[in-house]
């Protein structure tokens, strides 16, 4: 004997079409009008997609912890101009005793006291 159905789902799917009990297989003009069907913008889609990226962005934004955004221009810019300093301050080197602070100055390897603050 031929099998008849490829498998028990389609002979079950068989069944079910021809005694009208379930679902029916969709018919070749719903096809063709799925198929013409241009889907058309709205400004209330637009408006839509619109406020759920800006409720999404921040949400992201409250949940995202400080040391991991992605850093700026404006955050590379001041690292640069804090490594082109001369001086760096040392902070496990006591005061001198007219006040002055301990730096470490880059170009001479040493380091000096200053009395007043570097700007």
């Amino acid at each position: 004997m031929k099998q008849k159905y490829c498998s028990n789902s389609c002979r079950t799917r068989a069944f079910v079409v021809k005694n009208k009990k379930g679902l029916s297989l969709p018919s070749k003009e719903i096809k063709k009008a799925e198929a013409n069907k241009i889907e058309k913008m709205s400004l209330a889609g637009v408006g839509n997609a619109a406020v759920g990226t800006l409720a999404v962005n921040a949400l992201a934004n409250l949940f995202t912890s400080e040391a991991n955004k992605p850093a700026t221009k404006k955050d590379i810019d001041n690292l640069l101009n804090k490594l082109k300093q001369r001086y760096y301050p040392i902070f496990n080197i006591p005061l001198r005793q007219d006040g002055a602070k301990p730096y470490y100055d880059i170009e001479t390897k040493n380091f000096v006291y200053i009395k007043n603050n570097l700007p």
